[in-house]
C-alpha cells in the first residue's frame, strides 16, 4: 500500500520528514521514504514545500490506525496555516500510476487547488484524510504519484526534544572537510563564498542536518566523517526530486502565469539596473512579449554576472514566478549568445588626439588642421568580460529544486 502526507509543520516547528522517520521505524516500509519537494512559488508553503510518501506492506487497518495516531500526535494542527491531509492508496494499476504521476508534474511546477487534488483522489480510488482544510492532500498525492527519472537522495538527522530551537552543535571544519571529501557526489554542503555551512538549518524544528547526495552510500560515509556534539535521536535517509530542475517548464513569456516555474528564452531588452536593497533587474523579450528578471541580493556575486549583461545579449532564464507574473527569480542563466560592442576610436594626427570637427562632422587636428570625415572613423571593438555559458546562484540561495551545475556537468 501507498501513503503520502504533507502540510504536518508550521513557520514554529515540526516537520513531515519527522514523522516519515518515525513511521520507518514503526512499519514495514519498502525502499527509502520519499521527500518530494512541490513548487517553491507557492504562498501556502511553510519552508521547504515539501511532503512524504512511503510504500508499505502489512495489514491495510492497522498501518492507517499507526500512520494517523503518529500525524496527529506529531503535526502542529493548532497552528493557523497548517492543513494536514493523508491519503492511504491500497493498490495502483497502471493507469492510476499515470494519473498521479501526471497530478505530481502539475504540482511541482503550477498552482494546483485542493478540488483538483480531491477528484484525482476518487480517480484512483484513494481514502483521504484531511485535518482543518485538509490542504495537505495535494502534495500527499503528489508525493505518492512521483515518478523520479532523476533523483537524488538526503540523510536527515534529528534532534532530541529538549534541543529543540537551541543553537545546533556541531564541528564547522569537519563539515568542511566531508564536503571536500565527498563533493561533488554530495552537494550544497558549504558556501564557499561566505565560508557558512549549509546542511543544518536555524529553526525550532526537529531536524539537525541534512546532507544531500548522489546514493545512501555516500550519505552514510558523510555523516560518520561529520563531528556533532550533542545527541542525535535518529536518522533516516530519503530518495528525492531535489536538484533535478524537475519543476523546471519552458514557456514563451505571453503563456507565463502566477507561481509558475520557467525555462524561458529571449533577448536582452533592458540592460540591468540595481534598486535599493542590492536588487539587480533587467528585462527580456522573446516573439511574444517581455518580462522582467531579477538577481536578488542574497544572491551574492551572481549579481556581477548579471550587470554586464547587454541588450540583444541572448539568454535562456530558469526561474521561479510569484504571485503576479510580472518578474522571474532568477535561479540560472545561460548566456547563448553575446551582442558585440563597440566604441569610436579618435584618430590621431601630430602624435596627438585629434577634437571634434562638430556634430556629424567628424574631427581636425587642431595643430596641421587635417580632417577626417564621421564615415571614415573607425570603430574599435570592445571585449566583453561575460563568457557564454551558464552561471547559477550560490549554494545558500539555491532552491531545494534547482539542479546545481555540477549535477548537470
Amino acid at each position: 500500500m501507498f501513503i503520502g502526507i504533507d502540510d504536518t509543520d508550521s513557520k514554529k516547528g515540526g516537520c513531515t520528514t519527522y514523522i516519515a522517520a518515525i513511521l520507518c521505524e514503526n512499519l514495514n516500509v519498502l525502499g527509502y521514504p520519499k521527500l518530494i519537494r512541490l513548487n517553491p512559488n507557492i504562498p501556502f508553503k511553510t519552508r521547504g514545500n515539501g511532503a512524504i510518501s512511503l510504500e508499505v506492506n502489512g495489514d491495510y487497518d492497522k498501518v492507517r490506525e499507526v500512520v494517523l495516531k503518529t500525524v496527529k500526535n506529531f503535526s502542529q494542527i493548532d497552528e493557523k496555516n497548517t492543513n494536514p491531509g493523508v491519503v492511504f492508496i491500497n493498490s495502483m494499476d497502471k493507469k492510476g500510476e499515470h494519473i498521479l504521476n501526471k497530478f505530481y508534474l502539475k504540482t511541482v511546477s503550477q498552482l494546483v487547488t485542493i478540488k483538483e487534488a480531491e477528484e484525482i483522489a476518487e480517480k484512483v480510488n484513494a481514502e483521504v484524510y484531511k485535518f482543518k482544510l485538509g490542504r495537505g492532500i495535494i502534495g500527499a498525492l503528489a508525493a505518492i504519484g512521483a515518478k523520479l527519472k532523476d533523483k537524488t537522495y538526503e540523510l536527515l538527522s534529528y534532534r532530541i526534544p529538549k534541543n529543540y530551537g537551541s543553537e545546533r552543535k556541531i564541528s564547522e571544519e569537519s563539515v568542511f572537510e566531508m564536503n571536500k571529501r565527498t563533493y561533488p557526489l554530495t552537494f550544497d554542503n558549504v558556501d564557499e563564498e561566505t565560508g557558512q555551512i549549509l546542511i543544518t538549518p536555524h529553526g525550532y524544528d526537529p531536524v539537525f542536518s541534512g546532507i544531500r547526495g548522489e546514493n545512501p552510500e555516500i550519505l552514510e560515509r558523510s555523516w560518520k566523517m561529520i563531528k556533532v556534539f550533542e545527541k542525535i535521536e535518529r536518522w533516516q535517509i530519503f530518495e528525492t526530486n531535489q536538484a533535478t530542475d524537475e519543476h523546471l517548464r519552458k514557456k514563451k513569456i505571453s503563456e507565463i502565469k502566477p507561481y509558475d516555474c520557467v525555462i524561458v528564452k529571449g533577448s536582452v531588452s533592458k540592460e540591468p539596473s540595481t534598486f535599493i536593497g542590492g536588487h539587480v533587474i533587467f528585462e527580456i523579450k522573446d516573439e511574444t512579449g517581455r518580462i522582467k528578471c531579477a538577481a536578488y541580493e542574497p544572491t551574492g556575486k551572481f549579481r556581477e554576472i548579471i550587470r554586464e549583461l547587454r541588450v540583444d545579449d541572448k539568454v535562456k532564464i530558469f526561474g521561479g514566478i510569484g504571485k503576479y507574473k510580472g518578474t522571474i527569480n532568477i535561479e540560472k542563466i545561460e548566456i547563448l549568445k553575446l551582442t558585440r560592442e563597440f566604441k569610436r576610436e579618435v584618430p590621431k594626427c601630430c602624435n596627438r588626439r585629434m577634437t571634434s570637427a562638430g556634430k556629424g562632422k567628424g574631427y581636425k587636428c587642431k595643430k596641421c588642421g587635417k580632417k577626417v570625415k564621421e564615415k571614415e572613423i573607425k570603430l574599435k571593438e570592445i571585449p566583453r568580460d561575460l563568457k557564454l555559458g551558464f552561471y547559477e546562484v550560490p549554494p545558500r540561495a539555491r532552491r531545494h529544486l534547482s539542479k546545481p551545475l555540477v549535477r548537470m556537468n
